[in-house]
């Protein structure tokens, strides 16, 4: 009797001290996020999603493959450079440079593996499941800005795949593929397709594909220089 009791107690206090040690939106420097955008966002999505603690906040569309309902966009790019050199630099940048370009500007990142809120200034190395970036939208020439998060919840090296979803509660629902295949001529063939719904026909039908595929072509461009510098060719 006082064995399991003594067990029980134990598991109580490990499983305590696991819940505490988890990053609440209370732990968050927002005077090291230099985004206004970002730091409302995250206020916004504490009360919208009734979250108290970052690993509480839950991907979308992770597991969903029927997207009936969803608009569906999509595009390709071609990279002319081996598909292990092209998956390798995707793979291994950090994810808060590579998605900051001249439209995007990722202010902040929650990795669920080791329960870390990352800042502009620090490094990562690579993208991983589980990483959720908080991003500054620049849609009009830096007259309109708009802030989102999603979720990267497939990172796959035999497929080429990599996956990110919006977070559930958010402004839209969705998640955003991104599949590599090599050509006959041995290059890349990236294919990105955005499966996406927020109720509002205008907004999704119009103003988020135009938006957008600007924003996804900004981060390929952006991908496809360090590929090649990666790799040691020369950029055009």
């Amino acid at each position: 009797m006082m064995k399991s009791l003594i067990i029980n107690t134990l598991i109580f206090l490990c499983w305590s001290t696991a819940a505490m040690a988890q990053l609440s939106y209370d732990d968050v420097r927002y005077e090291d996020i230099p985004l206004e955008k970002i730091r409302n966002y995250l206020v916004t999505q504490r009360n919208q999603a009734e979250v108290e603690r970052f690993s509480e906040l839950q991907a979308s569309c992770e597991d969903l493959e029927d997207f009936d309902g969803f608009y569906q966009y999509e595009k390709k790019y071609l990279v002319k450079l081996p598909l292990i050199q092209v998956w390798h630099a995707y793979k291994r940048a950090n994810p808060t440079e590579a998605w900051t370009t001249n439209k995007s500007t990722c202010g902040l990142m929650y990795e669920r593996a080791s329960d870390r809120i990352v800042y502009p200034n620090d490094t990562v190395d690579g993208i991983n499941i589980g990483q959720i970036l908080y991003m500054d939208l620049n849609l009009i020439q830096g007259l309109y800005h708009m802030a989102t998060a999603f979720e990267i919840t497939k990172v796959e090296d035999e497929s080429g795949v990599f996956e990110v979803s919006y977070l559930k509660r958010g402004f839209t629902e969705g998640k955003q593929i991104v599949r590599m295949y090599e050509t006959e001529k041995g290059y890349t063939r990236i294919v990105h397709q955005t499966f996406m719904r927020s109720g509002r026909k205008f907004r999704d039908k119009v103003l988020y594909p135009y938006f957008h595929n600007r924003l996804i072509n900004s981060f390929h461009r952006k991908m496809k220089h360090l590929a090649f510098k990666l790799s040691e060719h020369n950029v055009d």
